[in-house]
């Protein structure tokens, strides 16, 4: 069923029939070969650079929310995987977990055994040497045997034939011509409610350009998914997606990508059209996000567990800073640090242009904060994250002041660097952080306390300059926003003394004078929480996840949704009230008490919406 390039793949109903699939009810599964080795004595396959920041970009852009959603674990990236098996194996999760949508995406070098059975090669396998590669007959059988979800897409950006020559991407010439490989190729491509794309005709070859960030093919998907198609559905249906690849590769002059459909029973569509996304007309419009956000587990704040001790203490890195702005004696006055400051008039997301792609994110976490998003051209993501603080006590902390601020450095720990600034004056400090997503390429590790440095260098001259703002959109009247989590709770449940309060009572800790329970509460906001996530329940007139185990055998959440909204990039996202326990305690003796906590503050809470 392959139409001609000029032609509409066939079975495909009107664009009116598109929907977007259920993020939570669908998988995918992203396979990147870049780098190849010698077997059996034979030379290896060209590496291909390119195809790992490739796969690693469209890995964000199908988990931001902007474009489809998909919780992080719902979206596998399979970087060289050594053997078919461990593939196939994941495939065959991802085949039984989806009943929306399946996504199975691969890129690499590709080649054609003598019967025309199409091998995707990896990182083991050699065209003299094909036990180690993915026969693409075994992942169809997947496809077919394991599928629960009602459709799939399955996209290749590989060659199908010829001899790896320089910027190109596997191939040879089996039984005469390109052809009737590229036929028998598709025929045993198809699987039923498929769409299938590929990267080239028939008669070409698929192209890896040595000087690009990403293959030919995939930079042209990624770029659709980016930025969207004027004029065409929101959703994107696939089909204007394939002729949105078609028309700028032509155009180029590269090779042509084609496409399948087999029974389709409605327009399959994989992303939002960004370029239809209208701002919302009460809020502030942003410029869209360039890439996917590094994933958040939203129920999880980070350094939740961390002693109150070494939240407030830290000693002095033994990296310098970078040259931070110096006090210029003419400092503005600035308006004070509370619950209506706008944290993200303390960021500056063009200082952090030469690290990568920057997206600012006024709503990846609690009201606190506010994230710019460092997406890095090996695909990896920094996460440069300015939150409000409460004052904290004086420290020996070593210490500078640039203006009226003082600048506190701590050392790099676990794939972060923080810096930490306390105004003169103020009842609030300013931590600034730098953390890696872990999914940077080979390239070097990303310079994080240069990065945090850049970050604080702007907050401190918003600071001295007094361009600290307050928010310029209001919450409504059932946001969480307006709420004392101190208040939600009583701690004579807990045994506990006074509530220790973070900035704006947005969040409050708990610690038991006759265990060692602790225990605290604390508003969120992220994506859409997914049922697979945790049980979900009622609490009340709330829906609520229970999540047994987020941080240990001795922890258990209780996540209650107050608001669901959609933002300036038509995101749904949602306001939760979140309750950890942790206690050397039975889970069943941390659950009972959890949700005996979580239905005395919801009474509390206004109706949800």
């Amino acid at each position: 069923m392959h139409g001609p390039p000029d032609t509409p793949v066939r079975g495909l109903p009107a664009p009116s029939a598109h929907v977007l699939p259920d993020p939570a009810a669908s998988r995918a599964v992203l396979i990147a070969v870049d780098t190849y080795r010698a077997v059996d004595g034979h030379a290896a396959m060209e590496p291909l650079p390119s195809v790992a920041r490739g796969a690693k970009r469209l890995a964000h852009l199908l988990r931001d929310p902007a474009v489809w959603g998909l919780p992080r674990k719902h979206c596998v990236l399979l970087s060289n995987p050594a053997r078919p098996d461990t593939v196939l194996e994941a495939v065959s999760r991802a085949a039984r977990a989806a009943t929306d949508t399946l996504l199975v995406y691969f890129a690499g070098h590709g080649w054609l055994e003598t019967d025309n059975d199409l091998c995707l090669m990896l990182p083991g396998s050699h065209p003299d040497h094909l036990i180690r590669a993915l026969k693409y007959r075994d992942l169809r059988s997947v496809l077919l045997a394991r599928r629960r979800a009602h459709s799939q897409v399955v996209i290749l950006d590989s060659c199908f034939s010829g001899t790896a020559v320089t910027g190109f991407m596997g191939g040879g010439f089996v039984g005469g011509g390109f052809a009737d490989a590229a036929q028998t190729v598709a025929h045993h491509a198809l699987v039923d409610r498929t769409y299938l794309m590929t990267a080239c005709a028939p008669q070409e070859l698929a192209y890896a350009p040595p000087d690009e960030p990403y293959p030919a093919f995939t930079g042209e998907l990624i770029r659709t998914l980016e930025h969207g198609i004027p004029g065409a559905p929101d959703p994107l249906p696939m089909d204007a997606v394939f002729r949105q690849l078609r028309d700028a590769l032509s155009a180029k002059q590269r090779p042509r990508p084609q496409a399948s459909a087999i029974n389709v029973g409605h327009e399959i569509a994989l992303a939002r059209n960004r370029a239809r996304t209208p701002p919302h007309p009460e809020r502030r419009p942003l410029p869209p996000p360039p890439a996917a956000p590094a994933a958040h587990r939203w129920w999880r704040r980070p350094s939740l567990w961390l002693p109150p001790a070494l939240l407030l203490t830290a000693s002095l890195a033994a990296v310098p800073l970078v040259p931070l702005l110096t006090g210029s004696g003419n400092e503005t006055a600035r308006p004070p640090l509370n619950r209506d400051t706008d944290p993200c008039t303390l960021t500056a997301p063009a200082a952090l242009a030469r690290y990568g792609e920057t997206e600012q994110d006024p709503a990846y976490g609690g009201f606190d904060r506010c994230d710019v998003l460092v997406h890095r051209p090996d695909g990896g993501t920094v996460d440069v994250r300015v939150e409000l603080d409460p004052a904290t006590p004086e420290t020996t902390e070593p210490a500078r002041t640039v203006g009226s601020v003082k600048v506190l450095k701590t050392p790099p720990d676990d794939g972060t660097c923080e810096r930490r600034l306390a105004p003169s004056g103020e009842d609030a400090t300013v931590t600034i952080s730098a953390k890696d997503d872990g999914e940077s390429g080979d390239g070097d590790d990303p310079p994080l306390c240069e990065m945090a440095d850049t970050a604080t260098n702007s907050a401190l001259a918003a600071l001295n300059e007094g361009k600290v703002r307050p928010r310029t959109t209001p919450f409504p009247a059932n946001s969480l926003f307006h709420r004392n989590a101190c208040a939600l709770i009583d701690p004579t449940a807990l045994h506990s003394g006074p509530p220790r309060p973070g900035f704006a009572n947005w969040l409050c800790r708990y610690s038991s004078t006759t265990t060692d329970l602790d225990a605290v509460i604390f508003f969120d906001r992220g994506q859409l929480p997914s049922p697979t996530d945790g049980t979900p329940t009622r609490i009340r007139d709330h829906r609520a996840l229970l999540h047994p185990e987020p941080d240990g055998p001795h922890t258990f959440q209780v996540q209650i949704t107050q608001r669901t909204y959609t933002d300036t990039r038509n995101r749904e996202l949602t306001e939760t009230l979140n309750i950890v326990l942790s206690g050397n305690a039975p889970q069943k003796s941390l659950r009972a008490l959890a949700v005996t906590l979580a239905d005395t503050a919801t009474a509390k809470l206004p109706k949800p919406t």
